[in-house]
């Protein structure tokens, strides 16, 4: 079995690193250390922390002279040299477990009796220094947990770390006590060498969990540090070690180790449920990292080959309840996203949800996937509602659960209800473009048009490729009467699409709302069709209702009504009677 290498700044010897070379520095490849990498690997830690330590600690890297200021090098014998005179303050002392031992054999009992007064004494110093320690130690209440950096030497294992990052954040996210950054905000910060005070700001935490993976064939080792984000203050760092098949007690191991640290309650539950976790086949949790690596990159063939992953993890180990929960998942958002009508998605993504809780029950996010086919496509509100509760109950930081809930909310009219939701969402995500974007959406329905505009311009801003968020703005620019700046947004949405504005209903929509009757049917007749919001703004309601009710009907349609009960494009049919049939065939009447 290959050997992982001990950390070198944990218990550091000289003789256990590369001693200085006889030759110069510079003068043999051996000595040299070509990128951030690389000088992370020979320390064991992560790129961040050693580019932190380069500009705190003056730790000796070079750059190439006319390269970029990212080409850089560094020097076995000099970062040995280094390390030697910081080591005593980047690394914490470690305690001898054979000193106490060496006391108790020196006592002689003529001592005994000074000993016990010196242990009083010392036991009050002792609870006086640790009341000392507590109140400088800064309090962690909320944690991202950063990429941690693929070291091991196959590139291609770097889905292998992303994938540990994700399901350790799914661990901690467990603990009800600690607020835990969703997957979308950390993956983002990626690559981004952004000072840990400005991602402590701008993801509003005070807790940052950084680290390294690195696989040697059937082991794996993780080394985890803990910093305090506002003032870039290390806290505790620690290795973890095990075989691969063990990697799900290895990540409860671990989470349980930082709320430790931190000082965080774990409830007799939770404790429980993070210890509970079973071996998994190693091919088989392969496929599934992969799976979700490729999935949460909101891109449609990408989910597609998720979706292949998922089941190849599914036929290695059927008994996958996680695997299950990702495919209800990828359907879900095949249907919601991707090419797939909602009537194609919804009953695998229900299939899938539900054979994940027959294997697992405490699978927050397939409560999340079921609760949404529940409802968005089901209609039966309440036991969606039930469901969606339940996954809340299981775990507070699932993002899933709070974006679904939000949604649910939203279709039944429940506005500010949906909004307490989405912005827990956006607690959990901030640097989500998806959150942000249905964030604004709420808010819309919710007639906050200077709220909405807010967050669907910093969705936008965080993804200018988001398509759906340019047209969510034109449609509050409209309602706003800025039809200027809702035209702009729609022609940036066909653009995107690779359409024209000159043929898109929506731009037929705001000429009629603007009175331009004229222009808004001569767009409609190029386009042959367009949905019932135009038609309710054109003032044709016989047209909007036939369209609504088909739609209703076939659960197929791209304008099928998820929202209808509260979106402000339907204002004028509210006093027709078809309304509220409309509702009652949606099972809204009573809501």
């Amino acid at each position: 079995m290959p050997h992982i290498a001990a950390s070198r700044p944990c218990g550091y010897n000289a003789s256990h690193m590369a001693s200085a070379s006889a030759s110069p520095p510079g003068d043999g490849s051996a000595d040299r250390l070509g990128s951030w990498k690389d000088i992370a690997a020979y320390l064991q830690r992560d790129v961040s922390t050693v580019q932190r330590w380069e500009k705190r600690e003056g730790m000796p890297v070079h750059r190439h002279r006319h390269d970029k200021l990212g080409s850089v090098y560094a020097f076995r014998s000099e970062i040995d040299g280094w390390w030697e005179s910081r080591r005593l303050r980047l690394e914490p002392p470690r305690q001898d477990p054979n000193r106490v031992e060496r006391h108790r054999q020196g006592w002689t009992p003529w001592l005994i009796g000074a000993g016990l007064a010196l242990i009083a004494a010392g036991a009050m110093t002792y609870l006086l220094d640790d009341r000392a320690a507590r109140a400088a130690n800064p309090a962690i209440t909320s944690l991202v947990v950063l990429p941690l950096d693929n070291l091991s030497d196959d590139p291609s294992q770097e889905y292998f770390a992303l994938g540990i990052t994700d399901e350790l954040i799914g661990t901690l996210a467990q603990i009800r006590a600690l607020r835990v950054v969703s997957r979308t905000s950390s993956m983002s910060l990626k690559g981004r060498s952004t000072p840990l005070p400005s991602i402590a700001r701008e993801l509003g935490v005070d807790g940052v969990l950084e680290g390294t993976v690195q696989r040697a064939g059937d082991r794996v080792r993780i080394r985890i540090q803990l910093l305090h984000g506002p003032s870039d203050t290390h806290l505790w760092a620690r290795d973890f070690e095990r075989d691969v098949t063990d990697i799900l007690t290895l990540q409860s191991e671990i989470a349980q180790a930082v709320a430790q640290e931190i000082r965080v309650t774990i409830t007799p539950e939770e404790r429980t449920r993070m210890a509970s976790a079973r071996a998994v086949n190693t091919a088989a949790h392969e496929e599934y990292l992969l799976g979700r690596y490729l999935l949460w990159k909101f891109i449609d063939d990408d989910r597609t080959l998720a979706v292949e992953h998922f089941h190849r993890a599914i036929q290695i180990d059927p008994a996958y309840a996680a695997a299950y929960a990702g495919l209800a998942h990828a359907w879900w958002m095949g249907g919601v996203f991707g090419p797939l009508s909602m009537k194609e998605a919804a009953p695998a993504a229900g299939a899938a949800a539900r054979k994940a809780l027959e294997l697992d029950d405490h699978l927050a996010e397939a409560h999340a996937a079921k609760a949404y086919v529940e409802g968005i496509f089901d209609w039966n509100w309440s036991r969606a509602e039930g469901t969606i509760r339940h996954a809340i109950d299981i775990n507070p930081n699932s993002l899933e659960a709070h974006y679904v809930y939000a949604l649910l909310l939203m279709a039944v009219g429940r506005l500010p209800e949906a909004i307490v939701h989405i912005e827990h969402a956006a607690r959990l995500d901030p640097l989500s473009a998806q959150v942000h974007s249905t964030f604004g959406r709420v808010l819309y329905r919710a007639r906050k048009w200077d709220e909405a505009v807010s967050h669907l311009q910093r969705a936008i801003e965080l993804e200018p490729r988001n398509a759906i968020a340019h047209s969510r703005l034109g449609d509050t620019y409209e309602h706003m009467g800025q039809y200027a700046d809702a035209l702009a947004s729609f022609g940036k949405e066909s653009a995107l699409l690779g359409g024209s504005a000159t043929d898109d209903p929506d731009v037929a929509r705001v000429y009629a709302r603007m009175g331009k009757v004229t222009e808004a049917r001569q767009i409609l007749s190029r386009v042959g069709t367009a949905g019932p919001d135009v038609y309710a703004a054109l003032g044709d309601k016989n047209q909007a209702f036939a369209l609504l009710f088909r739609s209703a009907d076939k659960r197929q349609s791209d304008d099928w009504p998820l929202y209808v009960m509260a979106d402000p494009h339907f204002d004028s049919l509210h006093g027709d009677l078809r309304w509220q049939e409309l509702l009652a065939r949606m099972n809204l009447q009573a809501q």
